[in-house]
């Protein structure tokens, strides 16, 4: 089996860390914890900046989202004790990510117990599937221990069972049935693509946010959602910015309707004004951005100057998209990964 063993004085690699000074909930508030020495297994997951378009099919009205998968990372280290079928996670409030290495161990015919440690770079509660990319680094790190590849179909099946789940278990922008858990399709890459981000601060709870239930759209809303759709794909197709652009700032402004952005009129305007292809939200959580096409010339002087212009109304970040996504935890220098 593809174990790691952990070396000593090897901590910047996360699969040979060895006592690494981490804090966590996990023995208490606070509490400051280190991995275990010992075989292990390990996965990785990057997030996605919000959706580039979210709504309903407009003939059986199941929602689905577009992703647009980007540079950051959460990574799940997996000790076994198959001795014991008890199964604890750190830090401990990582439930859906417990519950998950439960579920797969128990279907795979495997009572193993063990200790589950998940870090992660993605802000928690701003629409960056940070709770998606710990269970998909969960479910790969589980794969790893078992050496084998589960479908993925099966896969997205069960990440749904815990929660909705973003597509972010394929590494490019995917159409994504998020509530049953269902590729619908792979529509490519955007690696040219720079995300400016105002986040307004607080944070929204995934599954807080889909007890909601799904909005009651008009039939005139839901023929829009998949002209947007198909509008999308042609850009996709053509590797034409400005058009996805226009579909994400369409469904950015749709969003007002169910998770309002207090200052999406203002970042309208300054997308104009920098040379944005267009916004990006995140429909389930607290950011919002402008879409910038980096091989623009002046890119980099745009950027700074919509990121001073921003700077006054919430926290300013910059994410980049994937062009070759990290599959191994031990490329991740993960010491500066949350893990409390």
């Amino acid at each position: 089996m593809p174990f790691c063993a952990n070396e000593p004085g090897s901590a910047a690699r996360p699969d040979h860390a060895s006592s690494i000074g981490i804090r966590s909930n996990g023995t208490g508030e606070g509490a400051p914890w280190s991995l275990p020495q010992g075989r292990f297994t390990s996965g990785v997951s990057f997030g996605s900046f919000g959706e580039l378009l979210q709504g309903v099919l407009p003939d059986d009205g199941t929602e689905f989202l577009v992703t647009l998968p980007i540079e950051k990372y959460a990574v799940a280290h997996f000790f076994p004790h198959e001795e014991s079928e008890t199964i604890e996670v750190f830090p401990r409030w990582k439930t859906k990510s417990l519950q998950l290495a439960r579920d797969l161990l128990l279907k795979l015919s495997r009572r193993t117990g063990g200790q589950l440690y998940v870090a992660s770079e993605i802000p928690c509660g701003k629409g960056l599937s940070s709770s998606s990319a710990d269970l998909v680094a969960t479910a790969r790190a589980i794969e790893s221990y078992l050496d084998i590849q589960i479908p993925m179909d099966e896969l997205c099946r069960g990440l749904s069972q815990v929660e909705p789940t973003d597509g972010v278990m394929f590494s490019e922008s995917v159409m994504y049935f998020h509530v049953k858990g269902a590729l619908c399709e792979r529509l490519g890459t955007l690696p040219q693509v720079t995300v400016l981000s105002l986040d307004e601060g607080g944070q929204v709870e995934t599954l807080d946010h889909h007890h909601r239930g799904t909005p009651n759209y008009p039939v005139e809303r839901r023929r829009e959602f998949a002209a947007l759709f198909e509008q999308l794909r042609r850009g996709f197709q053509r590797n034409a910015l400005l058009e996805i652009g226009e579909v994400s700032t369409r469904s950015a402004y749709i969003n007002q309707e169910s998770n309002p952005k207090k200052n999406l009129e203002r970042v309208h305007s300054v997308c104009k004004q920098t040379g944005g292809a267009g916004l990006i939200t995140t429909h389930s959580g607290t950011c919002l951005g402008i879409l910038y096409d980096d091989t623009r010339p002046g890119h980099k002087e745009n950027l700074a100057r919509a990121a001073a212009e921003l700077g006054p109304y919430g926290k300013v970040d910059v994410y980049t998209t994937i062009k070759q996504p990290i599959k191994q935890a031990s490329a991740l220098d993960w010491s500066r990964f949350a893990r409390e």
